[in-house]
């Protein structure tokens, strides 16, 4: 009996040195610092970024001094007769629905900011994808005419997608986080606009309870124009 028991013993003991060693080497593993660029690389990746970003306003200006001059000669072209006035004033509505203009009219300002993930850490998430979406349909079922998510304008080719991790939301191909606060913009009748997001239950969808959701109905937004050119390469017009 005295002979089981120190075998026992024996394995206890084995398994006890096994189960302490796989620990200190996870809590090593746990510890050991994620690698870190070098002072080379990080001066060639910040490099890269400040070329990409002056590429950028490069192409928005020029883009803007197109839009200019062709404005220009659809003023001097209209000016002409009554038909090719008529036909400005309609390019004109065609650029305000799809987003091509800036625009400023009635509406409501939205702010979604995260609450502490301490006061609910077994069941707290951040918004995706889904939620935002979730509010654009809302918002344009009540009738919103223009809508930005974080001055990001939300047009007819406007992708809304999450990263696999949520770390970010891209909207436009511009990241958004949902661990900071997102104010979205709508220009329409701010009655109707107020009404649709203070409907009991309308912002409790699925992540949108655990952020903290405020709304004002204002006399004037801005909202700046969509930025990216649109491209088409399979439809045309059905006779």
């Amino acid at each position: 009996m005295k002979k089981t028991n120190r075998n026992m013993q024996w394995v206890l003991a084995l398994v006890f040195v096994l189960l302490g060693f796989l620990m200190a080497y996870q809590y090593k593993q746990l510890q050991d610092p994620v690698k870190k660029l070098t002072v080379q690389e990080t001066e060639d990746l910040f490099h890269e970024i400040e070329m990409l970003k002056e590429e950028k306003a490069a192409l928005i200006e020029n883009n803007n001094e197109l839009t200019e001059e062709l404005k220009s000669y659809e003023i001097a072209a209209s000016s002409s007769n009554e038909a090719n006035q008529l036909l400005k004033t309609e390019l004109d509505h065609s650029r305000l629905l799809l987003g091509l203009v800036d625009v400023k009219g009635p509406g409501l300002t939205l702010s979604l900011k995260p609450t502490d993930p301490l006061l609910n850490p077994q069941t707290f998430s951040y918004l995706t994808d889904l939620e935002l979406v979730y509010i654009i349909n809302e918002l344009k079922f009540a009738g919103a005419e223009a809508i930005s998510i974080n001055e990001k304008r939300i047009a007819i080719q406007t992708g809304i997608k999450s990263s696999s991790n949520n770390s970010y939301i891209l909207i436009n191909d511009e990241k958004v986080s949902p661990r900071e606060e997102i104010v979205i913009k709508a220009i329409g009748d701010k009655n109707k606009l107020n009404s649709a997001v203070a409907f009991q239950g309308a912002m409790s969808y699925n992540a949108l309870e655990f952020y903290d959701i405020r709304f004002q109905p204002v006399d004037e937004l801005f909202i700046s124009r969509y930025e990216k050119p649109f491209s088409t390469s399979f439809i045309e017009e059905a006779k």
